[in-house]
Parts: structure tokens; sequence; C-alpha cells
């Protein structure tokens, strides 16, 4: 029997859309496989028309969460579950994207080709762009995606300083068992950097299959958290980021990327009116930082 897979759909306010991916999914080749839903705390009535939505449809577990706990620890949810119902991978899959019909089969078989690879991940189709995995960057707010077109065969392992983007990342069960579950510090950003980073570190590669291809549409469920709040995750887990993974020499520097962030903001906050809300947020996350304020933020 094929390897049984149970797919995540983390959803946030964001119904439609996680309607729309299942409508992909449903169209899948590959047939051992278990829908997991977990809502994140989404508002009423968004919460009652993803239920009524997905009633009709067999074979979908919905787990509604009390609260929000954000893509690591919803996914997280959703991950215990497979496992505890005998799952030999984990598929993480954001609500706004749709996969091809052969998309998974193809990972599923180049994953089972390899008993290294740990983590697998399709070409990702962002309209006026494909990405192939995503690249590790120090002291850096954000990390950049990867747009090296990979090699046509059927799947490319990753250098060490490139990572699966969570957009839709496929996890062996031994990697779960063996590194445990997504950092909840984060809540948002850079979690699967992080993830990635831990499975390549204790023995397992990363590899993308750019025959398996998924459109992926972006921000449907942090746009509306705001620009600012958002800039504040950055930077509060950039630096979480760095410190927990950086070389030793990545880790020496963070105080000083840290004075160079905050210098500038200030400089920004006496003589530039209409930045003055971003830079005071950005200044805000590096010290929720220093403050180990992590996880959701609530003020």
């Amino acid at each position: 029997m094929p390897p049984r897979v149970f797919l995540i759909i983390l959803n946030y306010n964001k119904s439609l859309d996680t309607v729309k991916c299942l409508d992909s999914v449903a169209g899948l080749d590959y047939q051992n496989r278990e829908i997991v839903i977990v809502d994140n705390n989404s508002k009423s009535p968004k919460v009652e028309n993803l239920s009524s939505l997905i009633e009709a449809r067999t074979g979908l577990k919905l787990l509604a969460n009390a609260k929000n706990l954000g893509y690591s620890g919803g996914n997280n949810v959703g991950i215990k579950y497979a496992l505890e119902h005998g799952a030999d991978y984990v598929f993480i899959l954001n609500p706004d994207t749709a996969i091809e019909k052969g998309s998974l089969s193809k990972l599923i078989e180049a994953a089972e080709s390899d008993p290294k690879i740990g983590i697998i991940g399709p070409a990702i189709n962002e309209g006026n762009r494909t990405i192939y995995g995503s690249k590790i960057s120090w002291l850096k707010s954000e990390l950049t995606h990867s747009f090296v077109v990979t090699p046509s065969n059927k799947y490319s392992i990753l250098d060490t300083d490139r990572y699966i983007t969570g957009a839709a990342i496929l996890i062996k069960r031994e990697v779960i068992e063996k590194i445990g579950l997504l950092d909840e510090s984060y809540f948002l950003y850079f979690e699967d950097a992080d993830y990635c980073l831990r499975a390549s570190r204790a023995g397992f590669n990363l590899a993308i299959v750019p025959q398996a291809k998924v459109t992926h549409v972006g921000s449907a469920s942090t746009g509306s958290l705001g620009s600012a709040l958002l800039l504040r995750y950055h930077y509060r887990n950039a630096h979480l980021f760095n410190w927990k993974n950086g070389p030793l020499l990545i880790k020496f520097a963070l105080p000083f990327w840290s004075l160079f962030i905050i210098m500038k903001q200030l400089v920004k906050i006496i003589f530039w009116a209409q930045r003055r809300e971003i830079s005071r947020t950005i200044t805000v996350g590096v010290v929720d930082f220093y403050r180990e304020k992590f996880g959701k933020i609530n003020d």
C-alpha cells in the first residue's frame, strides 16, 4: 500500500479560499490521503460558513481551535492529529493555494525513492514568478525566494542555505519524530526556515520536485493583520531565527544589527512623519526579541 498522507490546511477567516483549495485537492490522483482542516479560531460567521461548505464533503476532518495559534501552533494541531492516526507523511498546504492533479504523487514518489529526503516541496507559481524553495540569509528581516530553475529530473536536493517554503511542504513522519513540531515561538514567519534548518542539521535532505506544481495567491490569512503588525513579527522573528540558528559570528553581530535598526528607525521617526508608525512598530519588534516576548502579539 502506498504511504498514508495527511493534508493539513490551516484556515483563518478565509473559508472561501479554503474551499477553493479543497476543490483542487479533490482532483489529486493520489488516493491514500486524509484531509484535515484546522480552523484557527475564525470569527463568526466565518467558521460556520466553513463548516456548512464542507459538511457535504466526505473524508474531511475539521479541528476547531479555541484561539488563534498562528501558523506554527495551528499546523501543530493538525500534525499531532495526523501522527495519532497513522500518517506516514504530513503535507502542509496553505488555504490560498491550488495543487495540480499529479503533484502529490510526484512528491511522494521522489521522497520514497531516497531515504535521506526528509522534507520535500513543489515548484510554487506566484503568478509573475515560479519559486523553487527559498534562501536563508543571515541578519535580514525577510528571507528571499529562489527563482533558479531546477533541473528537469525527478527531484533536486537543495543546498544547505535553502529551505522549503511553508506554503506547500511535505514532511516525513521520521522527521517529526526526530526533531519535533514547528516552533510556536514564531507564531508567524520564519518557522518554515527554522524547521527545515533543524531537519538538515538532524541529517535529513531537503528536495524540490519541479514537476510538482502549486499555485499560490499569497497572504490570504495575514493581510487582515495590517502591514505594521506584520513588520513587527518580521523583525522580532528575524532576531529569534538568527539567535537560534546562526553561526557564532552571526550571534556576536546580532546586537550590533539590532542597534543599527533602532538608530535607523529613530532617525525616520524624527524626520519622516509619514513613516513614524511603521518605524515605531519595527523598533518595538526588535525590543520584543530582547524582552523574550514571543508567540502571538496581543498589544
